[in-house]
């Protein structure tokens, strides 16, 4: 930890108390440690807050359902963090938008259905956002819009 040009660990801090006279000079010095080590390991969470992304947030739309073209996907790596290892996520863009939309298994799958697996023939196709509420937050439901329905048939006994 660095504060006013000097470094503070145990080793060191130890070090100092030891050499402290008396009671009230430990007891002064073990305030402004504590008040050191709150200044110091303070976080600014901010960068998690979910504020300006270049990525589309299901949250900034709950109620809304968009409609949009594909424009292309991209592959995008995410550094480790504390949600999870590093690892590389496919990247949807829309055409004539400029953020993209950070696309998980179960939507890829749902587009691999309608499309096929060569992302390269899903630009041009139209799909739908929407976003549902999970228990661990909101979000997204694609749903392709230029693919023919399946029929469905209630004379199937069951």
């Amino acid at each position: 930890m660095r504060q006013g040009g000097f470094s503070v660990n145990d080793d060191t801090a130890d070090a100092w108390w030891h050499q402290l006279e008396n009671e009230q000079e430990r007891r002064e010095f073990e305030e402004w440690l504590d008040a050191y080590d709150r200044e110091t390991k303070m976080v600014d969470m901010s960068k998690y807050s979910g504020g300006e992304s270049k990525f589309l947030k299901a949250k900034d739309f709950e109620g809304q359902n968009l409609k949009v073209v594909i424009d292309r996907l991209e592959e995008a790596h995410f550094e480790a963090n504390d949600f999870g290892p590093a690892t590389n996520k496919p990247i949807l863009y829309f055409k004539g938008k400029e953020r993209g939309l950070v696309v998980n298994a179960s939507n890829v799958q749902i587009l691999i259905e309608a499309y096929g697996s060569d992302s390269d023939s899903w630009s041009g196709r139209q799909i739908g956002l929407s976003t549902k509420k999970y228990e661990k937050g909101t979000g997204w439901i694609v749903t392709p819009l230029d693919v023919e329905p399946p029929e469905f048939n209630d004379d199937i006994p069951f």
